[in-house]
Parts: structure tokens; sequence; C-alpha cells
């Protein structure tokens, strides 16, 4: 990682996932002219013109078929690969297991040439009643692909984990919300995270992609993406 560089504005495409099943190839141009210097697939990678925009990876699931994630990293160039859901876990005995199945998935991602991370949503981020977060149990050989905006809705501070994940983070996801305790998602800087300071400190934390996602859309695609994007280019 470069500490301190300013990190590079993407797109995690789960944002306009109905966009793309209906028109990958106009959804990527779309994105691309908007500024966006990457984007970030979620399920099947897609085969359409880039229009200058870099894969920074994709999301997998537990059931991934990582001998075939290797024949599309090839295919593709991009050996990323990022763990995006677990089931929300509540207690340590929920954690544990989860965390096992993920550093066994992360273990064969990592023979077969790919690099692996961890996406957290919620319940990942709280110590739990043994004073242990999930966030905490993971070795330090899996990255953390940290959510800013579900660290900020679990109650904890975005830019104290970004401190305690240092060196893991290449990438993170900048998603904001109207509030805590709502799914009222809104485009970056619309919401209530706070992402002015955060941002600044990304960067000197060596983060290199700031990824943005918003779950659901309160507006037109092309409008809600612009307006992120001004937020963090600014």
């Amino acid at each position: 990682m470069s500490v301190g560089m300013s990190p590079r504005i993407g797109l995690q495409l789960y944002t306009v996932r109905d966009e793309c099943a209906r028109d990958l190839d106009g959804t990527l141009q779309t994105v691309a002219a908007l500024g966006y210097e990457g984007v970030e697939f979620f399920g099947p990678v897609g085969r359409a013109p880039l229009h200058g925009l870099e894969i920074i990876g994709r999301h997998i699931g537990l059931d991934a078929d990582v001998e075939q994630l290797a024949r599309e990293a090839e295919i593709f160039d991009c050996d990323r690969v990022t763990l995006a859901w677990i089931d929300p876990v509540a207690t340590p005995a929920e954690r544990d297991v989860a965390v096992t199945r993920i550093v066994d998935l992360g273990e064969r991602v990592r023979r077969a040439g790919l690099r692996f991370a961890f996406h957290n949503h919620w319940s990942e981020v709280p110590r739990l009643e043994d004073g242990v977060s999930l966030l905490e149990c993971l070795p330090p050989w899996i990255a953390l692909e940290l959510d800013l905006g579900w660290i900020w809705w679990a109650g904890s501070s975005p830019v104290e984990v970004l401190e305690w994940a240092r060196g893991r983070t290449p990438l993170v996801h900048v998603k904001d919300l109207r509030a805590r305790g709502t799914r009222e998602f809104c485009p970056v800087g619309d919401g209530a995270v706070g992402y002015d300071g955060i941002v600044a400190k990304a960067g000197e934390l060596g983060v290199e992609w700031l990824i943005v996602e918003q779950d659901e859309l309160d507006r037109a695609p092309a409008d809600a993406l612009e307006r992120s994007y001004r937020a963090l280019a600014a």
C-alpha cells in the first residue's frame, strides 16, 4: 500500500445491479463517464467492454467454487476476491463457527493463488459477551474490506476501526445512511456518517480504493452515483 496517497474511487456494481442485468455495457460506460476509475463485481463477472475501468476485485459467497474463481482471475487479470456476507452473529459460539468457515475459505483461496479479504456488515463489529468481536478473531493474513457505513451504523467509529486495521485495508466500502437504526441509504455525503474526516484518514492509513456502495438507490442511478463521486472527489 502507498501510505499517504489519495485513494482512488470505485463502485461496487451491486449498487446498480438492476441496470447491470439490463445493460452491463451501457452501465459500465455511464460509471466511467462519471469519473469512477474502477468497479468491484458481485457474483459472476460479466463480459463487457470496461471503458477504461479497472476491475478492483469481486465479491464471493461462502459456497464459491475456488477453482472457477482462479480460472476467471486469469481471464480478467484480477486476483482479489472478498467474502461478501455471512449470516449475522450474536453469540461467541456463532462467531466462532463463522470464523472457522471464513478461515477455511480463505485458505482455499490462497492455495489457488488468489488474494482473500473479508467484508463486514453490522454484526461483525461489536464485541460480544466475551469481549471479542468477529473482526478481532480473524487472523492477520486475511485482509479486511471494511464497510465504513456499517461500522458507523453498528455504533463504532470508522476512523478508530481503520486505525486498528492499519495495513490490512487496501479496499474500503463507503456507504451513507440517513440515521443509525434505519436502512435509509443515500449517496455518500448526504447522510449522517460524516465522511469528511474519514476520507482524509483513509488516505493516511494506506487505503487504495474507496468503493461506493448504496444498497438501495433513493433516486435515478446516474444521479446517485454522481453525488457520491463528487462528495469523495471533493
